[in-house]
């Protein structure tokens, strides 16, 4: 049911034509019943989660809301953490979109993504707008402060991201030399760098002697990925730079992992990202799996190709077809952390293993019999 929906909201916001009859129809459900759709988004949740009954919240003031809560056992036990991780992914993306595409929100959207002003006042705000009734302490309340935190946590991550991709490479900078020297040894660690300006940094994927000159599309960002990716998945990485030193269907690994690196960036500014961070985290690790996730993808479908085998020249076209196809895995959510993509993998592999294993041993039993 939450795939379904995904796809229905997807397609309804990237439509104009689809966007306007949403909004009519959200015009006559608030005209027949008098609320608004980020109400009864977070007063859905509310109930789903058993934080209140309804008629019982709706019958009392703000003076016998506190009493109400003290008799709440799931409300009052958890903490802000907890009712944060509470409220299903599916509930805050739809906040999400809900306050994204309302220009009545417009500055609380604005007031979010730049981190200005106090959350509980852009609550407030939009609660007196949107006709919510209680406060922030009431069940609906707590539903859209807890989504509000994570929505906030997501732009406060773009913020991040933004200005280390904005940071330029520096060749003068220890920190940033050192930096370069960890992804030369983390994916060359039997070959010593000869210097700091030479060929071999075409070895791992760079395009001259100054891998500096490189980073400029990305700045920092694009080096602290392929870091990541080397030191944190080394299997992975290393299967990935074994395939891109292949004689024929070679790719230069570091300019490569550039790329993805815009690639990621961009889905993490265009939104693209958010229904992944609102299930996984809205954290730079979280981020750095997504990226990681997406090399690995790269990768395979890369070397899928056999017949014949791709070479660098068919690098721009593949590239755009590898974006399209990660799109449509962000769409379904099929995306997630590499980590648990390959934790996945392994128990599929155990589990067609043991069924091998089972079937082997079954033939054996009936030739035996026989």
């Amino acid at each position: 049911m939450s795939l379904f929906w995904i796809l229905i909201l997807n397609r309804i916001y990237q439509s104009p034509f689809l966007l306007a009859v949403y909004k009519f129809y959200k015009s006559c459900v608030h005209f027949t019943t008098m609320t608004s759709e980020l109400y009864r988004i977070c007063n859905s949740a509310a109930h789903q989660l058993g934080w209140y009954n309804e008629l019982e919240f709706l019958n009392n003031d703000d003076s016998e809301l506190d009493e109400e809560q003290e008799k709440s056992p799931l409300i009052k036990s958890l903490s802000s953490e907890e009712q944060m991780g509470a409220i299903p992914p599916l509930v805050v993306y739809r906040i999400d979109r809900s306050i994204l595409f309302s220009k009545q929100l417009d500055t609380e959207r604005r007031n979010l993504e730049n981190q200005s002003g106090q959350l509980d006042e852009v609550a407030e705000m939009i609660m007196i707008k949107k006709g919510f009734a209680g406060s922030e302490k009431s069940p609906v309340g707590r539903v859209l402060c807890s989504s509000l935190s994570r929505i906030s946590e997501t732009y406060s991550l773009t913020i991040q991201i933004n200005e280390r991709a904005s940071t330029k490479y520096d060749s003068t900078n220890p920190i940033h030399e050192q930096k370069l020297l960890k992804l030369w040894n983390a994916l060359m660690p039997e070959t010593e760098l000869e210097s700091r300006l030479t060929r071999q940094w075409a070895e791992i994927g760079f395009q001259g002697n100054d891998p500096a000159t490189d980073f400029r599309g990305m700045g920092l960002q694009g080096l602290d990925d392929l870091i990541y990716y080397a030191t944190t998945h080394t299997d992975s990485a290393q299967r990935t730079f074994s395939s891109s030193r292949h004689p024929v269907s070679w790719y230069p690994f570091a300019i490569v992992g550039i790329n993805i690196t815009q690639c990621a960036v961009q889905a993490l500014r265009t939104r693209q990202l958010q229904y992944y961070l609102y299930k996984y985290g809205a954290d730079k690790k979280t981020y750095n799996e997504f990226y990681c996730y997406l090399y690995h993808k790269f990768n395979d479908f890369w070397i899928s190709h056999q017949e014949p085998k791709l070479t660098v020249m068919d690098f721009e076209m593949k590239f755009k077809e590898f974006k399209i196809q990660m799109n449509k895995e962000l769409i379904t959510h099929e995306t997630m952390p590499l980590v648990d993509w390959l934790e996945m993998k392994r128990i599929e592999q155990q589990h067609l293993e043991n069924e091998n294993r089972k079937a082997i041993e079954e033939e054996k039993s009936s030739i035996v019999n026989e």
